[in-house]
């Protein structure tokens, strides 16, 4: 994988950091333990999982990959400006990603940590600011062995503030967490003191953490939702029309949207240019793309992902003064499922009430061991909660 960390050197230009949201802590009530240790130990490990979606991905690939045999230079790499190798290409960039989504729905198990660093512009008069965001989801759907159980949170964090926003500066820090346990009860917890903590070794990178406290502001503390189960699975041509189904629709206690991205990869033209390569060394696949902003914002579904992800009724994507266009990344195990994917993308519309525009650029990196998808010490935490709050 030197090669992949080599090119994204070239595109994951440091940027942005914005916070959409206002949150205090309302509601807050019980201090709870939250120390969970060391996280995403073997996102660097091959997955033993199937892939619902593998063969599709493959017959993906291969589809692509005939093509790219065709042209190829003296010194035998793919002309990637062949436009017959670009149509491939963006074709099967496209499915392998929509695959590597929906394979989620059918997983025993798997968890995701995020990263996002972003900029929010609000202009000369209100100014700017830089913060930091961490997005943990771990899963584990029910099944003969196991139970359900659901533990996700978001922590946002401002590191750099100018006039507005630092006068609101509290304001724009968060921090959510949400449990669903066997008994399909959802718990709320609510956060303060928002800090960068120890290091966390294997992802090599300083993590946001901060007090946890129970939060009834919604109501009572457990309430019911949907079973943690898997969820059917849909045909892969009827994916496309899933996306558009379910895009920006909210329900509560039940997860809408699959794909990621807030985009819908599979609609006509949204990829303007796409390099797919294998890694010699284990197999992997490597996909860079670059979205098109105007057919992204002319798609209902993507604008509708994007403005319900970022509570914005009317932001839409922005192109760089050089493009027309944000970067997607992303690395698939050679069964189809995620290693890892990156989002550079800038967005402009309102925020909290204000007008402005979002620069971010986000990392996400996915395991599906067991011992990453351990939920002891999670339990641990929940179990104490409960004697807490009685």
């Amino acid at each position: 994988m030197k090669k992949f960390a080599r090119i994204l050197s070239l595109i994951a230009v440091p940027v942005i950091a914005g916070c959409v949201a206002l949150s205090g802590c309302k509601g807050c009530g019980k201090k709870v333990n939250s120390d969970i240790g060391i996280i995403m130990q073997d996102f660097e490990v091959a997955p033993t999982q199937k892939a619902y979606y593998e063969e599709q991905t493959k017959q993906a690939y291969a589809d692509f990959k005939a093509v790219a045999d065709k042209h190829v230079d003296e010194s035998g790499l793919v002309d990637y400006e062949n436009e017959e190798v670009q149509a491939a290409a963006k074709t099967a960039a496209a499915k392998m990603f929509a695959y590597a989504c929906y394979n989620e729905r059918q997983l025993d198990q798997y968890v995701f940590f995020s990263k996002m660093d972003a900029t929010t512009d609000l202009g000369d008069v209100n100014g700017s600011g830089d913060a930091v965001r961490n997005e943990y989801y771990l899963r584990v759907n029910e099944t003969e062995k196991s139970c359900g159980y659901r533990y996700h949170y978001t922590l946002k964090k401002v590191v750099r503030a100018e006039k507005i926003i630092s006068t609101f500066k509290s304001q724009f820090e968060t921090a959510n967490l949400r449990f669903t346990d066997n008994t399909d009860q959802l718990y709320r917890f609510s956060g303060s003191d928002i800090k960068f903590g120890r290091n966390n070794e294997p992802l090599d990178m300083d993590l946001l953490e901060c007090t946890w406290k129970t939060d009834t502001s919604k109501g009572d503390w457990g309430e019911h939702e949907l079973q943690i189960k898997k969820r059917e699975p849909i045909a892969p041509e009827n994916i496309q029309d899933d996306i558009k189904e379910w895009a920006g629709v909210d329900i509560k206690g039940k997860d809408t949207t699959t794909i990621r991205g807030n985009i819908n990869i599979l609609a006509e033209n949204v990829i303007k240019s796409a390099i797919i390569s294998e890694s010699p060394e284990d197999g992997c696949i490597v996909a860079i793309t670059t979205i098109d902003t105007e057919v992204a914002n002319k798609d209902e579904a993507s604008l509708k992902m994007l403005r319900q992800a970022n509570d914005s009724k009317d932001c839409h994507w922005v192109a760089d003064k050089d493009s027309t266009g944000f970067q997607l990344v992303y690395v698939l195990w050679p069964n189809g499922l995620f290693r890892n994917y990156i989002i550079s993308e800038k967005w402009a519309g309102k925020i909290v009430t204000f007008s402005g525009e979002v620069s971010a650029i986000s990392y996400y990196y996915y395991s599906y061991s067991d011992r990453d998808c351990d939920m002891t010490d999670n339990l641990k935490m929940l179990e104490e909660a409960k004697k807490l709050v009685g």
